[in-house]
């Protein structure tokens, strides 16, 4: 079983139709997807709660931090979608390829986009990134 690396992991966007690398990325979080359940108590049940699934899924969301550099397009179109959200389909998609000896991918469509950046005296300008998924990610298997 191969332990996968994660120096060499790029997260992409789509910018004129074609998927670009965002630069100087620190980190990346795939978190909250989740099988959506709904309680099934009963008068008559255990003491336990029951849940079943209802059928659905939640793509949750992909959050990273890079090093921001406000002047780089690549940056800058990140804002972009802040500030003009009204992307096509075709402009909302985002995949991740992993630095595995295969290039691993995940691919998802985002439905929306929340940024922010920290200036911190003893570090450099860094911006946080997150992105709510549409729909389920194409995970990798």
């Amino acid at each position: 079983m191969a332990k996968v690396i994660c120096k060499g992991t790029i997260i992409k966007h789509t910018v004129s139709s074609s998927l670009v690398a965002v630069a100087q990325v620190i980190s990346i979080d795939h978190s909250g997807a989740e099988v959506q359940t709904f309680e099934n108590k009963t008068l008559d049940g255990g003491a336990a709660i029951p849940h079943t699934p209802t059928g659905y899924s939640e793509g949750g969301s992909v959050d990273f931090e890079i090093f921001m550099d406000p002047v780089l397009a690549g940056h800058q179109s990140i804002t972009d979608r802040v500030t003009a959200p009204e992307l096509s389909a075709a402009d909302r998609l985002w995949q991740i390829s992993f630095a595995d000896a295969a290039v691993t991918t995940a691919n998802f469509t985002m439905a929306g986009t929340g940024y922010g950046w920290t200036v911190d005296m003893d570090d450099g300008l860094k911006a946080s990134i997150s992105l709510k998924l549409d729909g389920l990610m194409t995970y990798p298997t």
